[in-house]
């Protein structure tokens, strides 16, 4: 992953990405479970991604939602992943047995089920942060929860 020059293009994977997800944003659920993509991120969605994001149970307690396009790359490294083994099968069915595509209507919205607004615990208010390719959708009080990012630099090689 390389970034070019500050204008907020990323070469992810030998493709360049127009722009990437950084930010936070908390936002109202409705009663039906639709919430307003933020502006700021529906227009660093590619064209590409029609205004598509496949919505799956994301790591510690959160959703995350994949532009079209990067879900497609996402879910070809899920079908190299060696199937015979049964703990990858077990990681597949657990981020997969629930995903949705959603399509964003001329307001900005989406609509997620209440099965995963359930899984990350999210009722009211939601926190939505750009995590680059994609974003992570949060239950407000779980995003607070995060350690230190010095901690955890420390356990891998990064050089920022």
């Amino acid at each position: 992953m390389v970034e070019n020059g500050g204008a907020g293009i990323l070469t992810w994977y030998g493709r360049q990405m127009a722009h990437y997800f950084t930010g936070r944003h908390e936002v109202p659920v409705d009663e039906k479970g639709r919430i307003f993509v933020p502006a700021e991120f529906r227009k660093k969605l590619p064209p590409e991604a029609d205004d598509t994001l496949v919505i799956v149970r994301g790591f510690d307690r959160c959703l995350t939602a994949y532009p079209q396009q990067v879900w497609a790359e996402t879910a070809q490294k899920l079908l190299d992943l060696p199937q015979t083994n049964p703990e990858v099968r077990a990681f597949i069915r657990s981020m997969l047995s629930r995903a949705t595509e959603v399509k964003m209507d001329r307001q900005g919205r989406i609509g997620i089920r209440r099965d995963l607004l359930k899984l990350a615990n999210i009722d009211g208010q939601m926190v939505i942060i750009g995590v680059l390719n994609k974003l992570e959708l949060w239950n407000p009080d779980d995003c607070e929860e995060f350690p230190p990012m010095e901690e955890v630099a420390d356990n891998f090689d990064i050089s920022l």
